[in-house]
């Protein structure tokens, strides 16, 4: 699942948890896990994996996510704030592996946590489109739960 998506959810965790910044990282992490055991884009299990094909993809939902974190945090209410950022955070926090690999050339997870990772993934490269809904959705989510807090 892009990062950028489990930016938006865990934006959405924030909102709902609102001030328990703390569980809102938990559940933001537990949600990365059931995001991405649900079928998204990714690279094929059945080639092996390349960074020449992977890393343009995630070099702009990279700079995406963070423009997501961004917007998140500041279209989120003082009172939820820290909750949000937090959920953000715990969302995006699994996903740390692939620019520690990429940049450093090590995996900052214990051996557990990655097997799980590995094992939840459902991901093959024709799931683009899906990937893109589920952003768009989850962005108009984040868009209308703001609208909402400032009628309120």
């Amino acid at each position: 699942m892009f990062v950028t998506n489990h930016v938006l959810a865990g934006a959405l965790i924030g909102r709902a948890l609102g001030g328990h910044p703390v569980a809102s990282f938990g559940v933001g992490v537990i949600s990365h896990f059931l995001m991405d055991s649900c079928p998204h884009w990714g690279m094929s299990d059945e080639e092996p994996f390349s960074w020449e094909k992977f890393y343009p993809i995630a070099r702009c939902d990279g700079c995406l996510g963070l423009a997501a974190m961004a917007v998140g945090a500041g279209l989120a209410p003082g009172s939820s704030r820290k909750a949000v950022i937090s959920g953000m955070l715990g969302a995006a926090s699994v996903d740390a592996d692939k620019p520690m690999l990429y940049f450093l050339g090590w995996n900052p997870f214990p051996l557990a946590v990655r097997r799980l990772h590995l094992r939840v993934q459902r991901q093959a490269p024709n799931r683009l489109g899906f990937e893109i809904a589920v952003g768009a959705s989850l962005a108009l989510a984040v868009l209308a739960a703001s609208l909402r807090r400032k009628r309120d």
